[in-house]
């Protein structure tokens, strides 16, 4: 049984974590299903930088600026700099010679998923967050398919829709104990949260005048994880404070409760980690996305949204004592959390992928594929 001729493939994505680690994990499980070679389009200005050389990807750099939550003048920048990223995303697709490109999101993938259409290269789209963003509802519009996290999204795009889930790399449910002491966590994001960077450290300290024995795990972002940690030494709350954590399953390994933004691929972790949380989402965030996502993720999961503006630390730590002091319900909200089935998010796309490709193939490799995929 042989899989279909060597795919050539480009990923793309840009700015945060939430665009570039669904696009390394589109890249890998193409990589192990169908032995396909290929590479990650980004920009110097994003976190790909760092994050797609970590994964051992080769990433190709082309001009991009990001558009959302910039000023007029930061606009204008971004805008200046489509057309000298397409035509870079142009001549990297035509020299790899590339069959397909995969877009998660962000300033690069627009450009790449736009060279790639202008091409007649079959452009492929995933929209994780529940109301999508500016360049994904632009690409849908030429994409040959848009994968989705939530099947709300559909409502909100032009296109071919598939609800495919979030991808997410080896997060896997681990033994949580139901006795102190307990672990907590804060997830800001791989930009981190103001509020959450702010007002953690004083929840804790609340909590642990009341008696509870815990640590801390705290995700700032472009906080200052310095004061942060001081922040918490002051309150006398045990944390480890870090902008960033590659190893993301040890953090949620044996973990209590988290305290998070509403990032979709961070609610998808938590799901698949089986983790009650606390979701505050960020109200800066593009079109507002994250109001939009914990409300889906809640209804699914149980989650508890807080938002920014209803912050109160007496409240939340109340109800953070009560659920840990009743093992009963801390089962029962572990089951909730893991409720939203997003297994094999990232194959759904891929196999969707795979489609597309053999359907403008000869005949003969599309009986090859029946047999690979079967």
């Amino acid at each position: 049984m042989e899989p279909p001729a060597e795919r050539r493939i480009a990923v793309t994505g840009g700015g945060t974590a939430g665009h570039i680690l669904p696009a390394l994990e589109f890249l890998q499980v193409y990589r192990r299903e169908f032995g396909a070679r290929g590479f990650f389009v980004g920009c110097a200005a994003g976190l790909e930088g760092r994050l797609v050389p970590a994964h051992g990807e080769r990433l190709e750099v082309i001009p991009g600026l990001p558009w959302a939550r910039q000023g007029l003048a930061g606009k204008l920048r971004a805008l200046a700099c489509l057309p000298a990223g397409f035509w870079a995303a142009r001549r990297i697709l035509r020299r790899e010679k590339v069959q397909l490109a995969i877009g998660a999101g962000g300033y690069a993938a627009f450009s790449t998923c736009l060279a790639a259409y202008s091409l007649g290269i079959p452009a492929v789209i995933h929209e994780a967050n529940v109301q999508p963003g500016l360049a994904n509802r632009i690409a849908a519009r030429f994409a040959s398919l848009v994968c989705v996290g939530f099947a709300e999204t559909g409502r909100r795009v032009r296109g071919h829709v598939e609800v495919t889930g979030v991808p997410i790399g080896a997060i896997a449910r681990s033994p949580q104990r139901d006795t102190p002491p307990w672990r907590f966590l804060v997830l800001g994001g791989s930009e981190g949260s103001p509020v959450l960077n702010r007002e953690a450290p004083a929840l804790f300290g609340e909590l642990r005048r009341r008696g509870m024995v815990f640590s801390v795990c705290h995700i700032s972002g472009f906080g200052d994880p310095a004061a942060i940690a001081r922040a918490y030494e002051e309150a006398g709350v045990e944390a480890r404070v870090a902008s960033f954590i590659e190893d993301m399953a040890s953090v949620y390994e044996g973990a209590t409760l988290a305290i998070a933004s509403a990032g979709a691929h961070s609610m998808a972790e938590l799901s698949a980690a089986a983790i009650p949380s606390f979701l505050v989402p960020l109200p800066g965030a593009a079109n507002d996305h994250q109001t939009a996502n914990a409300a889906a993720y809640a209804a699914r999961t149980g989650a508890t949204v807080v938002p920014e503006s209803q912050w109160n630390s007496g409240r939340i730590a109340d109800r953070m004592a009560a659920i840990v002091s009743n093992p009963a319900e801390l089962r029962l909200l572990r089951e909730a959390a893991a409720a939203w089935n997003n297994i094999d998010a990232a194959l759904h796309v891929v196999r969707a992928c795979e489609r597309i490709l053999v359907a403008r193939e000869p005949a003969s490799n599309e009986a090859s594929f029946a047999r690979w995929t079967s």
